[in-house]
């Protein structure tokens, strides 16, 4: 795949992503002038709680059905397409139950009691929604149709924000969890008229060696994503319970690691969004390692040209965007954002390389790999947050993705028989000076309006780079 098409993809899918959290920036700027830090953190447990129970049930549909229906012949295309219908509703329902069960001892584990297990409930009704909409944006990304998918992210994301803004404004804590209900409906019912408009509706039962082929793969997939979400919530949960029985306190202080990791991880989701959309099913269905090595290569290459500008602004401006995105009383989140603009920068290097290794088959690889750095990511908040408070969750944050790049890097070496690209490294190492430089800039200006000097200069050079290589590849 040429780099051009890499980087026009990721700008597609980019541009819709920035669209989306435009939107959950604007919800999460209102509760946070409403309801301050604690309103910011409920926002974050009732997400993490979502995330638990959704990856959970969800088994791994997302990945897992892509790269089924992407690896198959066209002739075989339908039939895949039933299996992951079939298989998806199934866990679907699952999640359903699921939440049933478990939003009430959550809400003790949590809070010590059961003052937001209703928020808990209401908001949890959006994992069924979340898992079903795995199903049609699988069948809409093995047909390679990026323009749908970016266009049923922004009508969703807007449609969500005009008709939740109102729950949150006259009913507060339930508006929260059911505006979080209505941002999974939408997607899941515009996503699925989308897919059987354009792929049909099959009415082809599917094949007992396909349902058997989803439940292997997204097993491992699954551990993968609870392991990652279990690291989230539990962070939130450290943070919760250092202020002993001073809830409030601590809702508080989750709020403002909820802000440092959105913005942190948010932004540059751009990326990643197009990474899974378009990258990951192109993966999956190259001839061999040699031509999946070079996609991922392109890949993260691609990665560092369309984010490198963003974590420029991140660095150099954390205090004054913490401010504009939320509220001046969220300062003490500026100190953990600088962190998690590392973590996500070396997550830019090991991300490309977890999607090549599950596209080709390396589970077991990538599931040791996987549960270990996120086990790094729960236990070193608990160690450090004593030493050096809140800060101390943001270093933790980065730690463990930095041990996710290295171990993704040693297996790559070993599965190809190469390191990286010389190219790929030197573009690595060239946007970590340039960050670093970024780091030094901040510490000067207070993470102010001054730094939109280098954020403009890195992002007029991004732009360049990008239509010398359009250019070079029509």
């Amino acid at each position: 795949m040429p780099f051009a098409r890499i980087l026009r993809s990721s700008a597609l899918m980019g541009g819709a992503q920035v669209a989306t959290l435009a939107v959950a920036f604007v919800r999460t700027k209102i509760i946070a002038q409403l309801m301050g830090p604690a309103g910011v953190g409920l926002v974050g447990v009732l997400t993490a709680f979502n995330g638990n129970v959704s990856t959970l049930a969800g088994w791994g549909l997302g990945a897992s059905g892509v790269r089924l229906i992407a690896s198959a012949a066209t002739e075989e295309k339908a039939t895949k397409q039933a299996a992951v219908r079939k298989f998806g509703l199934t866990l679907s329902s699952l999640g359903l139950v699921a939440t049933l069960a478990l939003f009430w001892p959550v809400a003790y584990l949590t809070f010590d009691s059961s003052r937001y297990a209703l928020e808990l409930l209401i908001g949890g009704m959006a994992v069924p929604c979340i898992i079903a909409s795995t199903i049609w944006t699988s069948i809409l990304q093995a047909a390679g149709q990026v323009k749908t998918l970016a266009k049923a992210q922004v009508i969703s994301a807007i449609g969500g924000l005009f008709v939740g803004l109102p729950l949150i404004y006259f009913f507060g804590t339930i508006g929260i969890a059911a505006s979080l209900l209505l941002a999974a409906a939408l997607p899941m019912a515009f996503t699925w008229q989308v897919a059987r408009r354009d792929c049909g509706a099959s009415v082809l039962q599917p094949a007992r060696g396909d349902l058997r082929v989803l439940f292997n793969m997204g097993g491992g997939l699954m551990v993968i994503g609870v392991a990652a979400q279990l690291a989230a919530y539990a962070v939130r949960l450290v943070i919760i319970k250092h202020r002993g029985t001073d809830v409030a306190a601590g809702l508080a202080d989750a709020g403002y690691y909820q802000a440092a990791i959105a913005i942190a991880g948010s932004l540059p989701a751009m990326v990643f969004s197009a990474m899974g959309t378009d990258f990951f099913p192109r993966v999956a269905a190259a001839k061999d390692e040699a031509e999946a090595k070079v996609l991922s290569e392109k890949q993260i290459e691609a990665a560092l040209l369309l984010a490198l500008p963003i974590f420029i602004g991140l660095i150099t401006m954390n205090r004054l965007g913490i401010a504009l995105l939320y509220a001046d009383q969220f300062e003490p989140a500026a100190p953990l954002l600088s962190w998690m603009i590392w973590g996500v920068f070396v997550r830019l290097l090991g991300w490309p390389l977890g999607y090549w290794l599950v596209a080709r088959g390396s589970m077991r690889t990538v599931v040791v790999v996987e549960v270990t750095s996120n086990l790094v990511m729960a236990i070193l908040p608990i160690l450090l947050l004593p030493v050096f408070g809140l800060t101390g969750t943001a270093i933790g944050y980065f730690i463990g993705y930095l041990v996710y790049a290295i171990a993704m890097l040693a297996v790559a070496r070993r599965r190809s028989g190469s390191w990286l690209s010389s190219r790929t490294l030197l573009w690595f190492g060239g946007a970590a000076i340039l960050l670093l430089g970024a780091q030094w800039f901040a510490t000067l200006t207070h993470g102010g309006y001054w730094g939109m000097l280098p954020t403009g200069v890195v992002a007029l050079g991004s732009l360049f780079a990008y239509r010398r290589a359009l250019s070079a590849n029509p």
